[in-house]
Formats: structure tokens, sequence, C-alpha cells
């Protein structure tokens, strides 16, 4: 479905993806890594909101790199963001009824039906988060990328959005540093490193392998 072929995207003398390559066919992908490893830079660049310097993104085989952003949602490739995109002066169910007449579906989906008549703005950000992956899911995507979704959210509220996200069938790539919450998810992960990826593969043999250990996750995590 998704193809990135040898995308190298620079900010001035900084390589912020270097010749990066991946096949996502379906299931779920994990993109994990330091900060600055370019992981945010990567969903911009499948997104449409930058443009590599070069390479080229295929999304079920049509070339969509450097197409507007509404044009490759349009295709179908459904983007959330690290900072919440909601509007708060709205109920829960103004905000889905803005891209689909069936909101009770997708709220009841996301365990927010109960909320429906909430303002947006007074919502948990455990909540928050379900709403965005229910604007996200009410555009029928083809494929989700979720930027972080368990980012500053209590383990309650991540055990809750683990469970609706596996009950959701669409493909997703998601960009994670909770990695707990992400292994329970991903079928396969990538790890990046200044740019580069230095390992693809099961969650299991990551936690094992040298150079994500000495690069991200450090020896405490892999030994336990």
């Amino acid at each position: 479905m998704l193809e990135v072929e040898g995308i190298t995207k620079r900010f001035g003398a900084l390589v912020a993806l270097d010749n990066v390559s991946f096949k996502v066919n379906g299931g779920r992908l994990g993109i994990i890594g330091p900060n600055g490893a370019g992981k945010t830079t990567l969903f911009n660049v499948i997104s449409g909101f930058l443009k590599p310097n070069s390479g080229k993104v295929k999304f079920n085989g049509k070339d969509i790199t450097g197409l507007r952003p509404s044009k490759i949602a349009e295709m179908g490739l459904v983007r959330t963001f690290q900072i919440l995109k909601v509007f708060k002066s709205l109920t829960v169910r103004e905000n889905l009824s803005i891209i689909s007449e069936d909101s009770r579906e997708l709220l009841e989906i996301v365990d927010l039906w109960e909320k429906r008549d909430v303002l947006a703005g007074n919502l948990s950000q455990g909540e928050m988060r379900k709403l965005g992956i229910a604007l996200a899911l009410a555009k029928n995507p083809k494929m989700l990328l979720l930027d972080e979704p368990f980012s500053g959210l209590s383990p309650l509220e991540c055990e809750s959005l683990v469970e609706i996200l596996k009950e959701v069938k669409t493909p997703m790539v998601i960009i994670e540093h909770k990695l707990g919450e992400l292994f329970d998810l991903v079928d396969r992960v990538i790890v990046l490193n200044f740019g580069k990826i230095i390992f693809e593969g099961k969650p299991k043999d990551a936690v094992k392998d040298s150079k994500v250990v000495e690069a991200y996750i450090g020896e405490d995590y892999a030994q336990n």
C-alpha cells in the first residue's frame, strides 16, 4: 500500500532523512527512535507537509510525492498530529458532524458516545486523543499515520486506547516513544537514528539488537 523509496530530506547542512526506504502492505508498523531521529519529518514528507530533496512516496501504486496534504488525505492516507487538532469550543458530536453524518458509530468505537454533548475543551487528554482518532476515522482512511497517540496519557488512558486501536482494522503506521503500548499493537518496527534506518523487524528482535540498544532503548529496557 505504502512505498517509501530512498527519501532524503535536508534542512541546510542538516540531513534529517538519509535515503530512507520501506514498504507497508497492511497490518501495523511502528516507527521508533531517539528525539531528532527524523520520525516526524518522515511523516511530514509522507503526508505532503514537506517535499523531499530526493526519493519517492507511493500510495496504492500512485506517486504522491509532493502532493498537497489535502489531496493525499482524499486518497485515503490520513494522519494525526502530536498536538491535538480538535475544535475545543464545539461538543464532541459537533466535532464529528463536521466530517461525518454517522457520528454515533465512530464515537462508540472510541468509547466517547456517553461524552457526545460535552465540549471538546472539557475532555481529558486521553479523551481528546480518542476524539482525534475518531476524526481521522471519519475520513474513511485506507491507512492511518498516528503521531505519538499515547503522548501525555496516563497508564489507564493508554490501556484504554490500546484496546480501541486493536479493534480498528485500518492499516496503521505509528510513531511512539511508549514502547510497551506500541509493541502491544504493531507487527513490525523500524528504528531511525540520525535519519537512517538502523533496524527493521519484529519488536521482540528490536530490543535485542545491539545498535538499537545503544542508540535508543538502553540496556535496562532490553533486559526487562
